[in-house]
């Protein structure tokens, strides 16, 4: 990494973190074993947050959350299209991880939006073969995620990183950074698909539980195995899902994050939106 890539780094995390310690001079209670945090999509403001501490300093595995991402960085680079697709043979293994799927069998082939909201490890693998040394790491560097990015990261270590199993570990804060940046851009063809996976996430995929009445909302879970052997689930997205207004991001200790992160962000969202939720 050149000096520029570490001060451009450590800009941005200066600026994210001028932004929690405002936040949480006035806003958040602690929230046992994990934190939430809603951040303004317009701004880049934090609106609440609980675990204040957590939200900054806690570094984990994005786990699926990062898929989203992903596929956005090979459909801007023109190397993956919206309609492409690959059939999933539900059995995955990478540089020694079985990383099987665990969705049903689905009677079509995955495509971006169904990679998304089915989580198909085998599917967003298969398209990261694509990505150059490197490349996939900077993309997700520009969206906010500078903390641990491994940026010589290629062939099968490269593609964990599109899965956000290894050679990548985030905070709270920068995921929600990063899916401000998603909401940004639902008015690009090139989200579309990924925007339409996201919402199929939480319509009919392990993001259920973040559903609201009135309000679409666009998500990903994830769940994943921290260095010390503890389980952590993610929930991370946006809403509402066409006109996004806030950002959520949840990380807790638990084993699923359509169980234990994606009821919370339930929860967070109906505070914000109240009756128009």
């Amino acid at each position: 990494m050149d000096s520029n890539e570490r001060l451009g780094r450590r800009a941005a995390m200066t600026r994210l973190t001028g932004l929690m310690t405002s936040a949480f001079a006035t806003r958040g209670s602690p929230m046992p074993n994990g934190t939430a945090l809603l951040m303004s999509v317009s701004e880049q403001r934090i609106l609440s947050v609980q675990g204040r501490e957590l939200a900054k300093s806690w570094l984990a595995a994005p786990g699926s959350t990062i898929k989203p991402l992903s596929l956005l960085a090979l459909l801007d680079a023109g190397k993956l299209t919206g309609t492409e697709e690959f059939r999933c043979p539900g059995k995955l293994v990478l540089a020694g991880y079985h990383l099987n799927c665990s969705h049903p069998p689905t009677p079509l082939p995955m495509n971006v939006s169904r990679a998304v909201a089915y989580s198909c490890n085998c599917a967003v693998a298969h398209f990261a073969e694509r990505f150059m040394p490197g490349e996939l790491a900077g993309f997700l560097v520009r969206t906010g995620l500078n903390s641990g990015t491994g940026f010589s990261t290629s062939g099968q270590n490269q593609q964990l990183q599109a899965l956000g199993e290894t050679h990548l570990r985030v905070t709270p804060l920068e995921l929600a950074a990063a899916y401000r940046y998603l909401a940004r851009r639902v008015t690009d063809q090139a989200m579309a698909p990924v925007l339409d996976g996201m919402e199929g996430a939480v319509e009919f995929g392990t993001a259920q539980s973040a559903r609201l009445k009135r309000i679409r909302v666009a998500g990903k879970t994830g769940s994943v195995q921290t260095s010390s052997g503890q389980h952590a689930a993610w929930f991370a997205g946006f809403a509402p899902s066409r006109s996004p207004e806030v950002a959520v991001v949840v990380l807790v200790q638990g084993r699923s994050g359509g169980s234990d992160a994606a009821p919370v962000a339930a929860r967070i969202l109906r505070e914000h939106f109240g009756e128009r939720a």
